[in-house]
């Protein structure tokens, strides 16, 4: 197994990309701290993983709070001893119209999908220092990566904050890996293209979800939306020590996306 032993927190944990990255990490061995702001969704997943004898810690952390962060590092340390991988894997979007677009829209992406994942790697950071062991995994997005038509947000730009916010996800990865590259943390990130989950849908009619769908497949070279098992090997592969030579890097799991410039 390849994560046996480790403590692996993963934020946004209790559904979707982190649900199941947390599952994977059980199966190869770690003990995975569900990190959520929902507290029911938290204990059904820590609930469903201990059913199936799966090691698991529910948290409540608001990652826009740096208290919080700070807080449930602490409690980690506390209960499992030592924190081996962080997942940034906490987002959310609010697709609309650029020229639409309000000061509490942009505020609300960029704080959970850009300072979360700094106030998250600043709160784990001293404690994979002093086991100088340590894998960040931080999840960005295509839209991160190149500018793409959002037909179904109303507009061409109508993912102007998710798409800056994982842009800067992105950098962060790069500055966090040079700093922290001494002490033996890595710090990587995955940059996902389309796939089905909760936030496909957080601003989006079911039909505008079914259109959004049916459109990416024919902007992506192998024709098809992506599974989440087909994502989670990537992150796994980034918190195990299969990447140990490797850090600073964004490594794009979209099927091949032609539509960005």
């Amino acid at each position: 197994m390849r994560l046996k032993d480790k403590v692996a927190i993963i934020t946004g944990g209790a559904s979707g990309i982190g649900k199941s990255a947390a599952e994977r990490f059980t199966r190869e061995g770690a003990t995975v701290v569900i990190a959520d702001m929902n507290p029911e969704a938290i204990k059904r997943t820590v609930d469903e993983f201990t059913e199936k004898g799966f090691n698991a810690i529910g948290q409540v952390c608001d990652v826009t709070r740096r208290e919080q962060t700070q807080e449930m590092a602490r409690e980690v340390v506390a209960q499992a001893g030592r924190i081996d991988i962080l997942v940034n894997n906490a987002g959310i979007s609010r697709y609309r119209p650029f020229t639409e677009a309000n000061s509490e829209d942009w505020d609300a992406v960029l704080d959970v999908d850009l300072k979360g994942v700094f106030f998250c790697a600043q709160s784990v950071a001293p404690q994979m220092r002093a086991q100088s062991y340590g894998r960040i995994v931080n999840i960005s997005s295509a839209l991160g990566t190149g500018a793409a038509p959002h037909g179904t947000a109303g507009s061409p730009g109508g993912s102007s904050a998710y798409a800056a916010a994982k842009a800067g996800v992105i950098m962060l990865t790069k500055t966090l890996a040079r700093e922290l590259g001494p002490d033996g943390v890595t710090v990587n990130c995955v940059a996902p293209g389309t796939f089905l989950t909760p936030i496909s849908a957080s601003s989006r009619t079911p039909e505008q979800v079914n259109e959004h769908l049916e459109y990416r497949k024919k902007t992506v070279v192998l024709g098809r939306i992506g599974t989440l098992e087909e994502l989670t090997s990537a992150i796994l592969f980034f918190a195990s020590d299969d990447s140990s030579y490797v850090t600073g890097q964004t490594m794009s799991v979209d099927g091949g996306r032609s539509d960005r410039m």
